[in-house]
């Protein structure tokens, strides 16, 4: 959980935006009326906004908008696949702008909030303010090998383990597919969900998988596992590299990027590729952090990113 750092003492304005596609996405708006406005990117595929992601923004600085992406969190339906893809993600954050009636805002994205913060800086440079990033990910097969795949087999052998038990055939991801996202098999959802919440943790409490008795004791399935392996499945709707190849024509956007050294999930050079190819980027490695944003350092210099990139408003 996102450390608590700005008390925003009145309930948020809260919608629910239809943008097409029989999708009603959930919007929260809270801070001062007329500050600078920041939309907020969540992660995933198939994560949510949370109340505490305002806590980041001063409220008598800054008007904070979060909200769920397409099925997702509160948006409507649920776990809907209709008009689910990466443009219309990224479209969805314009649909916002135009709600509250924004002309140029700061984007903040960490992981898939990242590279859709990035797509959208791509696809509509001249609404932005700034873009504020941690933990890059550029959207490609290479870096779920790595995450899943390459980087457990050395840095979490036990884990990797447990999680190819549950795997049939060489092709680990794809069997995790037909069994989540064809299949809804619980075990397997909830067994995908906490090996990549534990590897996204520099210091877990526990670096085991519970039982399957105790698994199966659980609730529901979690939404990330079913919506990462849909887009895992359509190479995140972008052509190999897309981004690298395309960043150079918005490298005047001024843009700080926040980096867990030892990040297995998004690994540093996906931010160090990027910063290299934006012209008006920085980067700040943070030593003692991973992927998670509550590890010490990332959110002192998101906070360090926000207040730079706020100068150009």
């Amino acid at each position: 959980m996102i450390k608590k750092l700005f008390i925003h003492r009145s309930l948020p304005e809260m919608y629910n935006i239809d943008v097409g596609d029989n999708n009603k996405i959930y919007v929260e708006a809270s801070g001062k009326k007329d500050g600078i406005p920041v939309i907020f990117v969540h992660g995933g595929p198939g994560g949510q906004c949370r109340s505490e992601h305002h806590s980041l923004f001063d409220p008598n600085k800054y008007r904070s908008i979060i909200f769920d992406q397409r099925g997702c969190g509160k948006s409507i339906p649920y776990r809907s696949l209709n008009g689910n893809d990466t443009d219309n993600l990224v479209n969805d954050i314009e649909k916002l702008r135009e709600f509250f009636k924004i002309k140029k805002f700061i984007i903040v994205g960490g992981s898939w909030g990242a590279t859709l913060a990035i797509k959208y800086a791509i696809n509509y440079p001249d609404k932005l303010i700034g873009v504020l990033l941690r933990s890059v990910f550029l959207g490609t097969i290479n870096e779920i090998n790595w995450a899943f795949i390459e980087g457990p087999k050395i840095f979490a052998p036990n884990l990797f383990e447990t999680f190819k038990k549950f795997s049939k055939g060489s092709d680990i991801i794809n069997s995790y597919y037909k069994q989540i996202f064809e299949k809804n098999s619980k075990i397997h959802s909830w067994i995908w969900h906490d090996y990549e919440r534990i590897l996204s943790q520099l210091n877990p409490r526990d670096y085991n998988i519970e039982s399957d008795t105790e698994i199966l004791k659980r609730n529901g399935n979690p939404n990330s596992p079913f919506m990462e392996l849909y887009y895992i499945k359509n190479y995140f709707f972008m052509k190999h590299d897309e981004i690298l190849k395309k960043i150079k024509q918005v490298s005047n956007i001024p843009c700080f990027i926040v980096q867990g050294r030892y990040d297995l999930i998004c690994p540093p050079v996906n931010a160090y590729n990027l910063h290299k190819k934006w012209k008006c980027s920085e980067i700040v490695f943070v030593n003692t952090a991973g992927h998670s944003s509550s590890d010490e350092g990332i959110i002192e210099n998101l906070l360090i990113g926000l207040k730079k990139l706020t100068k150009h408003f």
